[in-house]
């Protein structure tokens, strides 16, 4: 199996319009034209219908993070991979559930620490609304092709893998992820991470060890929190002035910012982070770093060359 991109996200939300809000008013997102009228609320970041699908749930939270697998013939063989594995899974039938995705096929489980998420593919005509981008806030647009036009996602999400770290590891190795950077921060209390690459974005999937509490939800990793396991999702921009803006948006608002501005060691990004209506923060950079076959496994034990300070 190999996913091509970290194609949408669904996250639960016990206010909608606070989501909208932020999404266009914050962040930078487009609510969608194109997207059905099911009572969520659709961001779009370029031209697919949604990046973000926000539906209405008890908690706020992530719930699924979607992975494009591209074609037909490639969701068919994945699946018939699960079957040989045994992997648990649902594959999804329902009409109204496939529009609600943009989606042709799809399929849902879970990995091995219960992180949700979805395996899909979609014809051109449902990966492309015709509608052109245009931002809710000072955005040009998001960084989700890459160099040679490729389509490297809406940018990467991080996930806690508090039980059975290097089985969650293995499990997304299978899916065709490989390792862009392997930080090791368990000499400072604070765990070690997977950052894995599934296209020349340096990272679309990053596991983390180490189960932090986040600021409002308290997350603790065990089995019987309700809060799922999400650290970050990452929104990329082809600017530092665009940076700057959505951080002075950001404070005008008096939003947490989480971490300050700062440049990281493994993908070279300039970002800060946010806390999002989601529980969980939303790191927004630019000049990611983009990988190409040669790139070998670096192995760090620090995150950041500068900034990066918590806040929360």
């Amino acid at each position: 199996m190999q996913v091509q991109s970290l194609g949408y996200v669904v996250v639960g939300s016990t206010d909608l319009a606070k989501w909208e809000d932020y999404g266009v008013n914050v962040v930078g997102m487009m609510k969608s034209t194109s997207a059905p009228d099911n009572g969520s609320v659709y961001l779009k970041m370029d031209q697919r219908p949604f990046r973000y699908q926000v539906i209405e749930a008890p908690f706020d939270g992530l719930l699924f993070a979607g992975w494009d697998l591209g074609t037909e013939d490639a969701f068919n063989a994945g699946l018939a991979e699960l079957d040989a594995k045994g992997i648990a899974y649902e594959k999804i039938e329902a009409a109204d559930e496939l529009a609600a995705r943009a989606a042709s096929g799809l399929a849902r489980l879970a990995d091995p620490s219960g992180n949700q998420l979805e395996l899909y593919w979609a014809t051109g005509s449902l990966a492309d609304d015709g509608v052109a981008f245009a931002s809710g806030a000072d955005v040009e647009g998001f960084v989700t092709n890459a160099e040679d036009g490729s389509d490297m996602g809406l940018g990467h999400v991080v996930l806690h893998a508090p039980t059975d770290f290097e089985g969650v590891h293995d499990f997304y190795a299978s899916m065709g992820f490989l390792d862009a950077d392997i930080t090791d921060m368990s000499e400072q209390g604070m765990g070690k991470i997977y950052f894995m690459n599934c296209n020349s974005r340096h990272h679309s999937l990053a596991l983390w060890s180490w189960g932090a509490p986040s600021p409002e939800t308290d997350f603790k990793p065990s089995p019987e929190s309700k809060a799922p396991g999400c650290v970050h999702l990452m929104a990329e921009v082809a600017s530092l002035r665009e940076v700057g803006s959505c951080l002075d948006r950001v404070n005008e608002r008096e939003i947490m910012v989480v971490s300050s501005l700062g440049e990281h060691i493994n993908d070279e990004m300039t970002s800060f982070y946010m806390l999002s209506p989601g529980n969980f923060a939303l790191e927004f950079g630019f000049d990611g770093m983009q990988l190409d076959a040669e790139h070998e496994t670096t192995h760090n034990t620090e995150a950041s060359i500068w900034g990066h300070k918590w806040q929360g």
